[in-house]
């Protein structure tokens, strides 16, 4: 990413806030109300967060997927209601000073730690805020029910950015205080928050950051949603209000590097047999899997296809000087000369979901490698977006430990 004296216009602006947590003093283990971002949560992990804890906040951001048949309000209605119900009880209080929060998270082999703020939002042009994938409309109307409905960002987008000293040297500081949480999450992660109200050093790390340009890591969906939610106040009148920022985890790339993994995809209602490769792609190696599970892709320029039975390895067209990613050949090229449609496609972030979704569907798995970083930022620079779920930036956070409510900012 590009050095503050690089590229002069960039103004990420992070604005404090009083963030919505869960009582301590009211839930024994604020780990089991934690999950997972909503778009990895498979049906069984879902149902697993659900007998966990009755307040797993689950039940707020996945309200379609855990609402009562029977029930007489629209699940995104009912969902608001059960805040605005555990708010009332003080089972989610709000800090009585708006501030920045560090989140540090991890577990024995990967530590990550950043701020959480209130992010402004810029036009997609602006330079500040980068995306890299395109996203799926019915996905951003759903988190934006949710959002509109509850009133609150419940779930961070998580940017990176590269290299800041002052912020680094801050973010060093709290930790050396006793954490506002410190759990543990069901599956094995540990996670603490602290939080800065001193102006002084919140008016540094601001400033430190102004400069930087970030990148969408993960959550290019709600961006998106942010986006419209601030052109529909727009669009009937309304002034500055919370809607012009948005909740985001901001992480030093530099300090503490993510790993991007592949997002891989499965085709329902196809045998593997009847896939014929188009000019420039090439079936390079064939073998049965009798009970093994498939490999994954062993460089770029490969893709894994399988039906569970047969295992078999497709080599990619060279792309020539331009970054051109596996995702990119395989949503241009290969998909449509498949003839597959976006209604037959799924995006698993594991091989063993990608494989069930296969079987279910009476499909294949393709299974890719992932994008590098510098690709995903050279891509993001110019302007290009990748197919929408390209990457998988992890580890990723949990959701349910800082939430921001915008009637606490009017």
């Amino acid at each position: 990413m590009a050095e503050p004296d690089a590229h002069p216009t960039p103004k990420l602006r992070l604005r404090p806030f009083a963030a919505m947590r869960f009582n301590p003093a009211l839930v024994d283990d604020i780990g089991k109300v934690t999950c997972p971002p909503y778009d990895v949560m498979d049906r069984a992990m879902i149902e697993d967060l659900l007998a966990s804890h009755p307040r797993n906040i689950v039940r707020l951001i996945l309200p379609r997927l855990v609402h009562e048949p029977l029930a007489a309000d629209d699940p995104y209605i009912a969902a608001a209601k059960r805040l605005a119900r555990w708010r009332r009880q003080t089972t989610l209080l709000t800090d009585s000073e708006p501030g920045l929060y560090v989140y540090e998270y991890g577990d024995a082999a990967h530590r990550v730690c950043g701020i959480v703020a209130a992010v402004e939002l810029h036009k997609p042009d602006s330079g500040v805020i980068l995306p890299h994938e395109g996203v799926i409309p019915a996905i951003v109307a759903d988190r934006l029910a949710m959002m509109v409905a509850a009133r609150a960002n419940l779930e961070p987008i998580l940017l990176v950015y590269d290299g800041d000293e002052t912020a680094s040297a801050c973010i060093a500081s709290a930790r050396e205080r006793p954490p506002l949480t410190d759990v543990v999450a069901s599956d094995g992660t540990y996670h603490r928050v602290w939080s800065i109200t001193d102006p002084a050093t919140m008016r540094l790390i601001r400033t430190a950051l102004k400069p930087h340009q970030a990148l969408i890591a993960d959550g290019h969906h709600r961006y998106a949603m942010y986006q419209q939610l601030r052109r529909r106040h727009r669009s009937i009148g309304d002034g500055p209000g919370p809607w012009d920022r948005g909740l985001a985890l901001i992480i030093d790339q530099s300090v503490f590097p993510l790993q991007l993994g592949a997002i891989h995809r499965s085709i329902a209602e196809v045998s593997l047999a009847a896939l014929r490769p188009p000019p420039g792609f090439e079936w390079v190696e064939s073998r049965r899997l009798d009970g093994r599970v498939p490999r994954l892709p062993r460089r770029s320029g490969e893709l894994v296809v399988t039906d569970g039975v047969l295992e078999q390895t497709l080599r990619l067209p060279a792309s020539g000087g331009d970054v051109v990613t596996d995702v990119e050949q395989l949503h241009e090229g290969l998909l449509p000369a498949w003839s597959v449609t976006d209604d037959r496609l799924g995006y698993h972030h594991t091989v063993p979901q990608t494989l069930h979704s296969a079987h279910q569907e009476g499909g294949v798995a393709i299974l890719l490698h992932p994008t590098t970083v510098a690709d995903v930022m050279t891509i993001a620079r110019s302007g290009k977006i990748m197919p929408h779920k390209s990457t998988s930036f992890g580890p990723k956070p949990r959701m349910g430990l800082v939430m921001r409510a915008f009637d606490d900012e009017s």
